[in-house]
């Protein structure tokens, strides 16, 4: 008789160690799922900072170009006489913001977009497109883009590794990944590791068309 509880007692003992490492695994199943997901969200914030500051730099870059010739050149002085886009770029910014349209839009992105509306008029004359262009021409702004963007992916975390960005539809797209690194019990799911992808969009640009002279795919891990 005690023999027999002797044996239900160890029988019970090895199930409830067989439940205990069944919930284990189900438990460091439940946290690795967690784990990927808070990885895809640092993913897709990093790859929408990324697409943001790539075109944040674009635009930098652009005006300053644009606004150092028209104040700081003779040439460009006198052409500002006839047609000044800094004045043109501040009037058009003052119209958006008293346009109802742009009520939810900060300042900033009131001036981007200002700019962004009267440059791609002005690039509708040739001899400003032709300027443009020579003006643009050794300023490697293609590189200071990358490069941004570049760092601000490892800044957030991500990797670099099969990072790419390109250029569809007047926009910088980003995707790269952060990686997820997997919790283990007892061997199991132990040294997992894991480039969780994202992709994100970065404003539409409607002069980037005319002024991007690189490729249309760079990747990002060279």
């Amino acid at each position: 008789m005690w023999k027999s509880i002797r044996n239900e007692e160890g029988n019970i003992a090895l199930f409830v160690l067989g439940m205990l490492s069944i919930i284990m695994i189900l438990l460091i199943f439940v946290l690795n799922l967690g784990a990927a997901l808070a990885t895809k969200e640092d993913s897709t914030t990093t790859v929408q900072q990324a697409s943001l500051s790539g075109s944040s730099v674009l635009y930098e870059e652009v005006r300053k170009v644009i606004y150092d010739y028209e104040h700081d050149t003779l040439e460009g002085a006198l052409q500002a006489f006839f047609k000044d886009i800094e004045e043109d770029v501040d009037d058009r910014a003052t119209a958006l913001a008293n346009n109802g349209a742009y009520n939810d839009w900060s300042q900033n992105e009131i001036e981007v977009e200002a700019f962004d509306q009267v440059l791609t008029e002005e690039l509708n004359k040739d001899v400003v497109r032709q300027k443009l262009h020579e003006l643009l021409q050794n300023k490697h702004i293609e590189r200071k883009v990358i490069n941004e963007v570049k760092d601000t992916i490892t800044d957030n975390g991500g990797k670099l590794e099969g990072a790419v960005l390109y250029i569809r539809d007047n926009r910088f797209y980003v995707r790269a990944a952060n990686e997820m690194e997997s919790v283990s019990f007892d061997g199991y799911m132990e040294g997992l590791e894991e480039n969780v992808y994202q992709e994100s969009a970065g404003p539409e640009i409607d002069f980037l068309d005319e002024i991007w002279n690189y490729s249309y795919t760079i990747p990002l891990d060279n």
